[in-house]
């Protein structure tokens, strides 16, 4: 049972926050002490790429292979033996007898496997269900906490700044009971909450600037949002000592910006221990200057250094940081399921193929061999009279394929049309032949596209060699043929190895119509699949690659204005 994408997902982001966590934390112990800034940048941008890379993760999850079929099913064996009744039966008793020896030797493993399985489906389900209501708690408590700073604005009295108290910025002043230091609250008109009986002296300066440095920088917006992530990603353990990180060198860095403003470091670290030693518990949306036990130390460790005030800050910004973190994040990522784990569906698809039985045309002289020749040949009576007195059209020909591939390649509808309604498989293909869509998808053949669609066809089913549908019609411009698979609901992305993509195909083929056609259904331009090795080296290919390769410059062009880039995995 595949593990659903989102859990996928999920694991890249859990392993991205340990990274970053173990990243800002060698940052935070290495680093000279007065790189403050670059500590809250860096702290900030690993915070805000965890969201690209889970939707970098969750685009690049692997497709869920298609259901196997169990060779030693005695259904399966009908239709895909094609050998007569009496090796129906041979069949039949070996599989009986197989899987009598196997509960001989492991008797409890039936229990097993049905247990995991349990397990895991159980897993899938309940952990989305955690997620949801782990959101709706974390939800509830950010409403809560802003509802109850808002309150506190309400019930707080407006003061006046006394005149020739003078300050680097104006901000609305009030005072609460219900605050013991200054801070600030709000956000699109932000004021300063005094306690009650605040003396405007100057000791008051540097702790009102920091203040003031926190609404010059937004902080309380980016607060915001920060909790808005946490209710999204509240699972994500790491993230807890990123935003602990974060909120210590926030906080050191109005300490830095007010000292500067005021000249008096050391007056601001005096205010700073007698806030922590009345420290009392302000609402989680406000920027109080009040340091924790933890930051205390580091703060006036800061504040007291000689140069606090001459140092200047290093070109670490999160101008930079940020994009550097997210290309990171795009080159790395997509390996977690797109470069290489796409390629099981191929592989699930050919051990599928595998999995049934197959015979030689050239050594048959049945029924079935005669069935197939008369669908090659698209006599439609012979068709009628041959299945009529038994013939099986789910007979699989190595090197030929079967009936209803043969009728396909015909072009017989009528022929076809007998095969699907005496029952033939219209999914079941043959390694190096592919499968009735892939034959009538590269011919162009709408008509018999929509007849397969119509007896259930899948239109993603696929064959290393052979491609699907969509590759196939890609690959030989078919433009309306394209038109009728991706409206029936094919993926334009959809990748088998060998066969790459539809894009790459068209690309490689000089098709721009259905590369713009293609794009239009919202394929990725610059997505980079593995091919096939050459001289045990991996290949990589993208529909800009085999462009240039080939030298379509009419599609190198059209790509290009689009911003289609060849994505190459690092090494």
């Amino acid at each position: 049972m595949p593990v659903t994408p989102i859990l996928l997902a999920g694991l890249a982001v859990f392993m991205a926050a340990a990274l970053l966590v173990a990243l800002v934390a060698g940052f935070h112990r290495f680093a000279p002490s007065h790189l403050v800034r670059e500590r809250h940048d860096l702290a900030l941008a690993a915070i805000l790429v965890l969201p690209l890379v889970f939707v970098l993760a969750l685009r690049a999850a692997p497709i869920p292979p298609p259901e196997m079929t169990n060779p030693a099913d005695p259904a399966a064996a009908t239709v895909l033996s094609g050998t007569g009744p009496d090796m129906v039966e041979v069949e039949r008793q070996d599989a009986a007898l197989d899987e009598a020896a196997a509960e001989a030797s492991v008797p409890k493993s039936g229990f097993l496997a049905t247990a995991m399985a349990s397990g895991l489906a159980a897993l899938r389900f309940a952990l989305p269900v955690i997620w949801v209501m782990g959101s709706l708690a974390f939800a509830l408590r950010l409403l809560r906490d802003f509802l109850a700073l808002q309150q506190l604005r309400t019930r707080s009295a407006r003061l006046p700044c006394p005149p020739g108290f003078r300050l680097s910025a104006t901000l609305p002043m009030a005072e609460s009971d219900a605050v013991s230091t200054p801070l600030l609250a709000g956000y699109w008109r932000p004021q300063i909450l005094l306690p009650r009986g605040f003396r405007f002296d100057e000791a008051a300066r540097p702790v009102l600037e920091h203040e003031i440095a926190h609404a010059r920088r937004g902080d309380a917006w980016t607060v915001l949002v920060l909790r808005c992530l946490e209710v999204l990603f509240w699972w994500v353990l790491p993230l807890r000592p990123l935003m602990t990180r974060l909120e210590a060198a926030r906080e050191s860095l109005c300490d830095r910006d007010a000292a500067r403003i005021t000249q008096a470091p050391r007056t601001l670290a005096l205010a700073l221990l007698d806030a922590a030693e009345a420290r009392t518990r302000t609402p989680s949306l406000a920027l109080a200057a009040t340091p924790t036990r933890s930051s205390l130390a580091d703060r006036v460790g800061c504040l007291t250094a000689p140069d606090t005030l001459e140092r200047k800050d290093t070109p670490m910004r999160i101008s930079l940081l940020l994009p550097g973190l997210a290309v990171t994040a795009l080159v790395f990522t997509p390996q977690f399921g797109e470069a290489r784990a796409l390629e099981g569906h191929a592989v699930a698809t050919a051990t599928i193929a595998a999995s049934a039985p197959t015979r030689r045309l050239d050594d048959s002289f049945d029924l079935d061999a005669h069935l197939f020749q008369a669908a090659r040949r698209g006599q439609l009576n012979r068709v009628r009279g041959l299945l009529a007195d038994g013939a099986n059209p789910d007979v699989r020909f190595s090197g030929d394929g079967t009936a209803l591939i043969a009728a396909m390649r015909s072009g017989s509808f009528e022929t076809a049309e007998a095969l699907l309604a005496a029952g033939a498989d219209p999914d079941l293909g043959v390694e190096g032949d592919g499968s009735p869509m892939i034959a009538a998808a590269a011919r162009g053949r709408d008509d018999l596209v929509q007849l397969l669609l119509s007896n259930g066809a899948d239109v993603e089913t696929a064959f290393s060699g052979d491609g699907n549908a969509l590759i196939a019609a890609a690959m030989h411009g078919r433009l309306e043929t394209v038109v009728l698979l991706l409206a029936a609901g094919a993926n334009p992305d959809s990748y088998v190895l060998g066969d790459e993509t539809p894009m790459v195909g068209a690309a490689q083929q000089g098709h721009l119509d259905v590369i713009q056609r293609l794009a239009a259904a919202g394929a990725d331009l610059s997505l980079t699949v593995l091919a096939h090795s050459r001289d045990g080296h991996d290949i990589y290919r993208s529909p800009l690659s085999e462009a240039r390769r080939i030298g379509h410059t009419d599609i190198v062009n059209w790509l290009e204005s689009r911003g289609a880039e060849h994505r190459e995995p690092t090494r």
